[in-house]
């Protein structure tokens, strides 16, 4: 399958605010079960913007905005082909496979898998091990202590898409598995991480997964599921949102511990003003002439340049006008960049405003 996906994520202040430093995780990632064909990415107001990988491999862009601005809006375009169908799973057994997977008991004791994968066993800031995560965990394995380590996984999606309810607005971001447990009620990144904390609880190293439903037109958020690890299978995709494996739908952007890990975008700007966040994402099917015809466009900003590095005339411009600017120097590797910035104290904002304060997150549903 071959998509077109546009993230707006806008914020608005009451009044203009300052220094303000964000990264987003918005790329889609390359991989056996998938291909980034191109990456837009436009900035307002225009900013430097210098990539990495994290930890986990995923891909970081990070931006500053040192002058006065009253919105921030990022428009982030992928073009990517996943190689599956729509309805077909991307891991794990095909319909007509024979489920290889070592039987749930053998697999959490296997003593090598546990200390690679240790950091996917334990409590995370969203996933906590406590009683009411290791009482679920029981009674899904009690339905058949002798199951394969795959099967179990479906059954984990199955029982969270069956017993949970998806409702957005009763949970926030932060919430945790305790409180979805406890509610009965959340969105896929609820869900996610209450299946992250089963696989856990029985000893089977999972992690969170963030990324977009390719054919859905519209939304307000993105999407998020989970992965398991499971011989000979490797890292298997199940979305308990829906109930079942991930399939060619599902284009995946980031992995981590939890949403924690990957958060969309996670940023702090100062001054007085209050933010307001609104999120638009849309996606298209793309046949193969399209698909090919939009990744010539793609991987630059805007035309103005490689994504990696670039700065704007029209923003120095606004540093000169400042009569306020100072100098910093950063150094990567062999590129070293000077950098305008305004000082912590500004004219025309008072200084018990003038506090960092952290922009509004995302929840992904």
């Amino acid at each position: 399958m071959r998509y077109r996906i546009t993230h707006r994520t806008s914020y608005s202040y009451l009044s203009p605010v300052h220094e303000s430093f964000n990264e987003i995780r918005l790329q889609p990632v390359s991989d056996g079960r998938q291909t980034c064909l191109g990456f837009d990415l436009v900035i307002s107001p225009p900013t430097t913007v210098i990539t990495y990988r994290d930890y986990y491999g995923n891909a970081v862009h990070d931006f500053g905005v040192p002058y006065l601005h009253d919105h921030l809006t990022i428009d982030a375009t992928s073009d990517v082909i996943t190689f599956a169908a729509a309805e077909e799973p991307l891991t794990g057994p095909r319909d007509t496979e024979q489920d290889t997977s070592p039987r749930l008991a053998s697999l959490v004791t296997d003593a090598v898998l546990a200390d690679e994968y240790a950091e996917y066993l334990g409590s995370s800031a969203y996933v906590t091990l406590d009683p009411a995560v290791e009482e679920l965990a029981r009674s899904l394995v009690a339905l058949d202590s002798d199951t394969a380590a795959y099967a179990f996984m479906l059954r984990i999606g199955e029982y969270i898409h069956r017993h949970f309810t998806y409702q957005v607005g009763v949970t926030t971001v932060q919430s945790r598995v305790a409180e979805v447990i406890a509610g009965g009620k959340g969105v896929c990144q609820d869900f996610a991480h209450l299946f992250i904390a089963v696989c856990r609880g029985v000893g089977v190293p999972a992690r969170y997964v963030s990324g977009y439903l390719g054919d859905v037109t519209e939304s307000e958020a993105s999407h998020a599921w989970a992965e398991a690890y499971i011989p000979p299978y490797g890292w298997v995709s199940i979305d308990p949102t829906v109930g079942g494996p991930c399939t060619g739908r599902h284009v995946k952007v980031g992995v981590g511990r939890d949403y924690a890990d990957v958060a969309i975008l996670r940023g702090t700007y100062r001054g007085g003003a209050e933010a307001a966040l609104t999120v638009r994402v849309s996606g298209a099917t793309l046949n193969d002439t399209q698909g090919l015809a939009g990744a010539r466009g793609l991987g630059t900003v805007a035309g103005r340049g490689t994504l990696i590095q670039y700065q704007t005339l029209g923003a120095m411009q606004q540093f000169q006008r400042s009569g306020a600017m100072a100098t910093m120097t950063q150094t990567m590797g062999d590129m070293t960049q000077t950098l305008g910035f305004f000082p912590s104290a500004m004219r025309g904002q008072r200084d018990e405003e003038d506090i960092p304060r952290q922009q509004p997150q995302q929840q992904q549903q």
